[in-house]
């Protein structure tokens, strides 16, 4: 019970790790789903935020009030410049106060060296000027005159004079600090677990509030190969295992980047698994428990007492159990006792001789089957050796040798059917080599010849076929000999021509041989009947009866027994 308990506890931790296997794998392959779904929206949101600063820009450098700024000098006559300043500058403020986001605008003349800008205290740095401005959004770190790391865009009028932006009317120039991304992260991580900073190949990275700068280095040298696509992949860190996501900016080309610590991530999953290992080990310590109680209490005496019955089995009749243990078992155990104190009684007193007896009458019908005709056979002999016949002489010694060697075999109780039709056939030819006038047939299937039979059955029918039946009738006797089988029974039929009896002498024959016991040792048919009776059962025996051909017929029925059949190919 005790193997089949840990069979079935290891059983059930082998499927439950498995299944945890399994559902780690899932659960880890929908997490890093769900976190590049949330970083791309993230990302996106961040696009947004800066493709409308930048689209705002563009409108502002598309204004009419812009324009006339632009070409005031020109158009001095025709407007009033105060007025259009004026105007520009509330423009430049309520762009600058429209978006959520902080930024800054200037206005700069690169012919006249004029700013402009949303605050006052803004100027512009006409170093940019000295080559082609950047398409994009460019970052400005804190170490180029800035005041704070961010980003700046830079849009000449017109826009053919981008690569030589000295000879542009126009530059309109807009910075964002990197403190608006900052706060966008913050949001974010308020949400999610983890922290988020930005990476760039040329500038590196730009660190939110929380982002561990030493994390951040192992996590840039391990994005490397994959910048410029979004990822969510599982690496290996010092820190640990680390979920760690990333989604290019198409706004200003830089990568977002976000982990979280797959510990972290996996906690309530790993928890339910501690409690069912928890759980499980509990359950293991409490069936130990109870298996040892179960042991103590039922298996230590059951062991004791199948041992006792093998003891018994092995004739060892004084067995006794004197061992305390619960009070059913105590009750059992006095029960046993009492149980081998009667059958060692009945043993001794009734059993082992019964035994006996069986033995001596076994023996006394295997010793009433004797050579009748031996010294006829003898005579027989001498009586050819005189006139000379040695061929009769060989034949008779041979059949007689061969008959006798048989019949004092005693090492087997037991012959095969194809033995014993050999001894028949040695038989009636001593009984042919001294009357002549017998013909025998033998009718039987090949695959009975391996039937096991008691030893010398059939040969005493065969012999009271001959002595009663056709010794008594003059003229050609005849002996059939036939075996056949049906599920239930093997018979064996000894069928002659002799003088035969009538209905009342068979049944009488009959009756004679069923008695149980005889005061005058019985005769043959008498002692086959209850050696079929005692080796079979008693359904099996001798069936007599009248034949068609005028003589008897005698059948030895035989209940199938599955060790009666040893192999043999042979065929008659």
């Amino acid at each position: 019970m005790l193997a089949i308990l840990l069979s079935l506890i290891s059983v059930t931790l082998l499927f439950y790790g498995l299944s945890y296997r399994k559902d780690i794998g899932v659960i880890t392959s929908q997490i890093k789903t769900t976190d590049l779904n949330h970083l791309e929206f993230l990302t996106q949101q961040l696009d947004n935020n800066i493709n409308q600063l930048a689209g705002s820009m563009y409108a502002l450098q598309r204004d009419p009030t812009v324009r006339d700024y632009e070409q005031i000098r020109q158009l001095g006559h025709l407007i009033d410049p105060a007025q259009t300043i004026m105007t520009v500058l509330e423009k430049l403020s309520l762009q600058t106060s429209s978006s959520t986001w902080e930024n800054r605008i200037v206005l700069y003349k690169p012919q006249s060296g004029e700013t402009l800008g949303s605050d006052s205290s803004l100027s512009f740095d006409p170093s940019v000027l000295k080559k082609p401005l950047p398409s994009g959004w460019e970052y400005i770190p804190e170490d180029k005159g800035s005041a704070e790391a961010g980003f700046r865009l830079l849009l000449s009028d017109p826009i053919e004079r981008r690569n030589v932006p000295s000879k542009a009317g126009l530059l309109v120039s807009m910075y964002f600090p990197v403190s608006n991304i900052e706060r966008l992260f913050d949001a974010y991580q308020s949400q999610n677990k983890g922290d988020t900073f930005l990476f760039n190949p040329s500038f590196g990275v730009i660190l939110s509030r929380n982002t561990d700068p030493e994390m951040a280095k192992q996590i840039v040298a391990t994005l490397a190969s994959s910048a410029g696509q979004g990822t969510s992949e599982i690496f290996s860190l010092k820190g640990g295992s680390f979920l760690v996501s990333s989604v290019p900016s198409s706004a200003i080309n830089w990568q977002v980047v976000h982990y979280s610590p797959l510990k972290q991530i996996l906690q309530p999953i790993q928890s339910s698994r501690y409690s069912f290992l928890t759980g499980t080990a509990i359950l293991l310590v409490m069936s130990l428990l109870f298996s040892l109680q179960l042991y103590r209490q039922v298996q230590r005496p059951v062991s004791l007492l199948l041992r006792s019955l093998n003891r018994m089995k092995e004739g060892r009749w004084s067995t006794r159990i004197h061992a305390k243990t619960n009070p059913e078992f105590t009750m059992l155990n006095e029960e046993f006792n009492e149980m081998a104190e009667k059958i060692q009684s009945l043993i001794e007193q009734v059993y082992l001789e019964q035994i006996r007896a069986k033995d001596a009458h076994l023996k006394q019908l295997q010793s009433q089957i004797n050579p009748h005709f031996l010294y006829n056979c003898l005579f027989f002999i001498k009586s050819k050796a005189v006139v000379g016949d040695t061929d009769s002489v060989e034949a008779m010694a041979l059949n007689l040798g061969e008959y006798y060697r048989y019949i004092t075999k005693v090492d087997h109780s037991l012959t095969t059917l194809q033995d014993e039709l050999k001894l028949l056939e040695n038989y009636l030819e001593i009984q042919n080599l001294r009357k002549q006038r017998i013909r025998y047939e033998m009718d039987i299937a090949g695959d009975l010849l391996g039937l096991q039979i008691p030893r010398l059955l059939i040969q005493p029918l065969v012999e009271n076929s001959i002595i009663h039946g056709i010794e008594k009738k003059i003229g050609q006797g005849f002996i059939r000999i036939t075996a056949s089988q049906t599920p239930e029974a093997v018979t064996v039929t000894v069928e002659d021509n002799g003088a035969g009896m009538t209905d009342e002498e068979i049944a009488s024959l009959h009756a004679r041989i069923s008695e149980s016991r005889r005061e005058d040792g019985g005769c043959g048919l008498w002692n086959i009947q209850q050696r079929l009776k005692s080796h079979y059962d008693d359904s099996s025996g001798l069936l007599i009866a009248s034949s068609p051909a005028g003589g008897l017929k005698i059948t030895l029925r035989m209940e199938k027994k599955e060790e009666n059949y040893a192999p043999n190919s042979a065929g008659r």
